[in-house]
Formats: structure tokens, sequence, C-alpha cells
């Protein structure tokens, strides 16, 4: 580690004023503690005025947002939901569509009621390509490079991201812009945060994939579990907690399904690799907090307390896992908090809860928050002359909570897809039919809502109100840099190798710094000075 490196202040580290105001969706996380995900807009993104935000009143939250640190929670579903779309949105001709997903493909179209129904209220027939969210940047690849691209696609990893969304993706400006998306309610509803990485050289290209507080890194706990080796009090420091992981660990149960380097990291104040420090965009990669988070989890791993098939074994592993009592705590994504409940909703007394953000000596951690969108969704420069029907379906898909269209756009079919109980909409077995892609061409500013679970959604926003308190926003939102759009991945990629090896012990945790050292002559350096470049653009 670099003798002379300054660590960053504790005032530079922390922020407890969010401007974010919305949820959902299921998120696809990178285990780095930024997601992983260049997506950011150029820098010169202010000559368009960006979408205003008009929030959609057509109900009244439960829970409302709370000082712009939660989002809206909603304890049921609003009887007789209003419409905000007439008629149907497309012009008759086909709809083609590219994007990733983290579900099982769906049953395919003619053999899905759902994605027949959809068809019929959008007035077009929904051609949908998609790839499991892994390999979607190689397809998204070989789709640019036979020039082959549909109406909508979800932007994948690309280089020279400004250029290549000027030439291929329509300028969707003059219809969204300012106060002009006003005709748009369900796009409108979405918050201008979102459309920041949606403007590229002064116009807006593409539509967000908006996902708000639901992508916090979060760590679930089985309290029932808990509860049942009598386990009252929750750990106050990261020694607290080994000790009780080493207590829950035992014949075929782990405390750990998984290596919580995210938590570790977030309970020694530094979850993130980049700050700003009284202007001055900063790595933290040097801060030797990093190494002592390794330590922490490397420790664990030592002990015996993490399922030894963890770092090889896929999510959806570690969710079974969860939910059969075979480990105890889960590191996931916010939303994760209500799959879980639906996926392993059978087991007899199921309570899972957040863990809150210990401080590593005790006190307070710090929450990450990463940027507000999944991703981002273009209209291809070739059907540009569809462009406002187009948006008129994505307005469709983006549909507020409480109204007619997300209750189908979310839920399906009522007495095929979920069956109602009370107002609210629960899954039948036939719910897969849904997971068409849809979303990932257009989704809604997601809110804090469980179906028939009051309890869950109160705790979850309980726990966004909490953690937000001291937190982290990740400072490349909007911002551009080229050589991470080439390099950053990659880059990515070593150093959680390197990370790994450290937490297995294959490694010593002196390594990191050789591991951060190539890291930065390997272009985080170059990134860190483009990041500094946009924001001092940004900031005018």
């Amino acid at each position: 580690m670099s003798a002379h490196t300054p660590h960053p202040s504790r005032r530079a580290v922390l922020t407890t004023g969010l401007g974010i105001a919305a949820l959902a969706g299921i998120a696809a996380c990178s285990s780095g503690p930024n997601g992983g995900n260049d997506q950011g807009g150029s820098g010169g993104g202010a000559a368009a005025a960006l979408p205003d935000y008009i929030p959609y009143e057509g109900v009244e939250a439960d829970l409302p947002v709370q000082d712009g640190r939660t989002s809206s929670g909603f304890f049921a579903y609003p009887a007789s939901p209003a419409a905000i779309s007439t008629g149907t949105p497309s012009d008759g001709e086909p709809i083609t569509a590219m994007g990733p997903t983290s579900f099982a493909l769906p049953p395919a179209m003619d053999q899905n009621a759902f994605w027949q129904e959809m068809n019929e209220r959008l007035g077009s027939e929904l051609q949908i390509t998609l790839t499991p969210a892994g390999e979607y940047d190689a397809k998204f690849a070989t789709t640019v490079a036979g020039r082959a691209l549909p109406d909508f696609f979800h932007v994948g990893s690309t280089q020279s991201l400004p250029q290549f969304m000027a030439s291929e993706a329509a300028d969707l400006t003059e219809f969204l812009s300012g106060d002009a998306i006003a005709a748009y309610p369900g796009l409108a509803n979405i918050p201008t945060a979102s459309w920041e990485e949606c403007a590229f050289e002064g116009r807006i290209r593409a539509i967000p994939i908006q996902r708000g507080l639901v992508n916090l890194p979060t760590l679930f706990a089985r309290q029932d579990l808990l509860e049942a080796a009598g386990i009252t009090e929750m750990p106050r420091s990261f020694g607290e907690l080994s000790d009780l992981s080493e207590e829950l660990t035992g014949g075929n149960t782990w405390a750990w399904g998984n290596l919580p380097l995210v938590y570790a990291r977030a309970s020694v104040d530094i979850p993130s690799y980049w700050t700003v420090v009284d202007g001055t965009f900063t790595s933290t990669l040097e801060d030797e907090r990093h190494e002592q988070a390794l330590d922490a989890v490397r420790a664990l791993q030592a002990a015996g307390v993490v399922n030894p098939d963890a770092p090889s074994a896929p999510g959806s592993a570690r969710k079974d896992w969860f939910g059969a009592g075979r480990s105890i705590f889960h590191e996931d994504s916010f939303i994760a908090w209500f799959s879980l409940y639906v996926q392993h909703g059978s087991v007899p007394g199921l309570n899972i809860q957040a863990m809150p953000v210990i401080g590593f000596d005790g006190g307070t951690g710090t929450q990450f928050v990463p940027k507000p969108n999944y991703g981002i969704t273009a209209i291809s420069a070739g059907s540009a002359d569809r462009a406002e029907t187009l948006l008129k379906v994505a307005d469709y898909l983006a549909a507020p909570f409480g109204t007619e269209e997300y209750l189908f756009c979310k839920f399906g079919i009522e007495g095929v897809n979920y069956e109602l109980e009370g107002t609210d909409p629960v899954p039948t077995d036939a719910a897969s039919e849904v997971n068409i892609g849809s979303l990932y061409i257009s989704d809604a500013a997601r809110v804090v809502y469980a179906p028939n679970r009051e309890a869950v959604v109160q705790a979850a926003w309980d726990h966004q109100n909490r953690v937000t308190e001291k937190s982290l926003q990740d400072p490349t939102l909007g911002l551009y840099s080229e050589t991470a759009s080439r390099k950053l991945a990659s880059l990515q990629g070593t150093l959680e190798d390197a990370e790994l090896d450290i937490m297995l012990g294959r490694r010593p945790v002196s390594d990191w710094s050789v591991a951060v050292e190539e890291f930065n002559s390997g272009g985080g350096a170059d990134i860190l000075a483009e990041y500094q470049a946009a924001f001092d653009e940004k900031q005018g």
C-alpha cells in the first residue's frame, strides 16, 4: 500500500442526504462495490433538459417517501385500479427487442397466455430475444457487429458509448425533454436521477430501467432460525458477528452461504472504489480498510463458517441454501427480500429480516447506494420513424404502481398467472409466463410492495430508512469514462480474482496492494482522471 496516499476523510466518505425516491425490480448485481456497471451518460449531457419528474398521484402510499431516503410503501394493491392508457399504444406492426434476463426462460409465445394477451393489449406482436444476464454482453456485441439491432435494445457494454449511442440510438429528446414527457405518464413517473444515464452528447437517447433503492446491497438473516437457536440479540460488531457465526455452524448448516465482502466493506466504512473529496475524484483502493475487510472475511472462511461450495456456487444455489436453512445469512440485493418469500413461501414459520449495517468495532457502518438503474434501453436509429409509437409502448410497460397496466405487466392475467386474495395478486404456478423480458424494455419506478405481506413491507421500508441515514452514493452517476468503457470490466474481474484468492487463503492479504497497483497501471489511473474531467464538466 502506498504510504503517502491520504485516506479519504470521514466527511468525504459519508453522505447523509439521498436524492433517490424510487424502487424495485430484480437486479443482477456484481460482487464489486460499484456493481460493475459503467453505463453513465457523457459529461456533455446537460445540453438537453432532462425529463421532468411528474409523480403519479392516483394512489396514496401507506408509507410515504421519507426525506428522500426511502421508497413509498404499500400494504395492499388498490381495489379497482385505474388505467392510464386508452386503446392500444402500438401501430399493428411487430416490435422486436433484445435484452438480458435473470429468470429462467418463459414458455414460448404460442404456449404463453400472458405473452399472447400482452400482444393484444399493445396492438402489436412483441418479439423478444432474451439472453441470460451473464452472457448478454457477448450477444450484444455479436448483434451490433452484424448490424442487426432490433427496435428496442438493452444497451450492453460497448466501447466509445457516447459515439455508439449517437450513431445507433434514435434521438428521443423532442419527445422526452423537460415537460414534453408529460405525454408519457409512466415514463414521467421515473425520477430525474435515472435519466442522467440516458443523455449522450447533449441528447436523450435511451430509457432508464429504473431500480432505485432496491439495488441496495443487503444482508438477510433467517430470523426464525436465529430465534429457534435462542438468539435474541443481534451482534453489535463484526467480532460479535464472527462469534455468532461459529455458534450457528454445524452439521449440514453454515452461517454463511457466500463470502460477505460487500458487507465487510460497509462495516469498515469503505464500500466503494471511488469517492469525491472537496471536488476531487479519489480512489479508495489504497485505503488500508480494504485489507481490513478482506482479512475479516478471510477469517470467517478459515473458521469454517462459510459453505465450502460458496466460491463457485451460482446465486440460485445460495438462495436455495438460505430457504432450506443450510445458511443463516445471505447477501443479495434488497429486492430479493420479496422474491425469497415467493420462492420459499412454503417453509413453515419463514421470517426473513435485513441486518443493520454494523460498524466493525461497534456503532453503524456505511451503506452503499448504487446507481439507480439496472441499465438503459434504446430505440434503434433504424426505427426512428416509429419512435413516438415505440415510446407509447415503453410508457405502457412503465405504468406506475396502482394502475391496471402495472397489475397486468407485473402479475399477468387473473385466474391464470395470479389469483386475488382480497385486492392482492398472489402468483400461481403459471406466474413464470410473465417473465417474457418486457421489464428489460421499459419498467415502472418501483415501490416497496409484497402481496399479502404487510409486516414484510413495513420491515423493508424501515430498513431503507435506517441504513440510508449513513450512506455513500456512487459518485460516477451521469459520468462517462472512455477507458472504463473499454477496460473496467476486465480490471474489476482481475481485482475480484485477487479478492477471492485472498479470502480463500491462497494469497496473503498484503497482495491486495499488488493487485491495486496492477489495477491502476492497467487503466485505473486513467479512469480516475477521466471521471474527474467529466465531473468537472458536469459541475460547470
